[in-house]
């Protein structure tokens, strides 16, 4: 199982753009009140957070996947898409964490996060019982077989943390590079 760490993923223009827009007031965010969904109790996050599909169920979920998605999943040559979705979770105080969880567990499925905050939060993943810790940076993507459990330790340094996350089947199925 391996992962992929890729600074300055999308390009400034297009970076910038989609930056700007996800950001904006006319976003339509959805209230979650847990963070990690089916995991059991005792989660250690009981702040919820703001998710916005853009794909599910095997169709588009909102008109900007054409414009903010598509060039994105070309450059990551996919076969087929699974999911996007956009996050948006707020500070808090204490360095709150989820739970450890997949997204999917599908050993074809890779799960993507892109990151469009740079903030003092946390993605940690689980590989052979030992914690990578990947920080979030603006423009950073971070790719890795779904079945790698991974979790987040949340900002406690600015008030908003953005990102879009993937989940999706790539052309080649040769696995990631640990590549930092």
């Amino acid at each position: 199982m391996y992962y992929q760490i890729i600074d300055n993923f999308l390009k400034k223009n297009f970076y910038e753009d989609l930056s700007h827009q996800l950001k904006s007031e006319n976003i339509p965010w959805f209230f979650k009140k847990e963070d990690t969904l089916g995991i059991a109790s005792n989660n250690k996050n009981n702040n919820g957070f703001f998710s916005f599909c853009y794909y599910n169920d095997f169709k588009p979920d909102h008109v900007l996947f054409e414009n903010h998605i598509v060039p994105i999943l070309k450059q990551l040559d996919i076969v087929s898409c699974i999911q996007v979705r956009a996050n948006l979770t707020f500070r808090d105080i204490d360095h709150l964490e989820s739970k450890y969880h997949n997204d999917n567990t599908s050993s074809n499925v890779t799960t993507g996060i892109f990151y469009l905050t740079t903030c003092n939060a946390k993605t940690v993943l689980k590989i052979n019982n030992k914690e990578l810790l990947v920080d979030s940076v603006e423009n950073r993507l971070l790719l890795f077989n779904s079945q790698i459990k991974h979790k987040v330790i949340y900002q406690n340094d600015c008030h908003k943390r953005y990102v879009i996350n993937f989940n999706f089947i790539k052309k080649n199925n040769e696995p990631y590079k640990e590549i930092i």
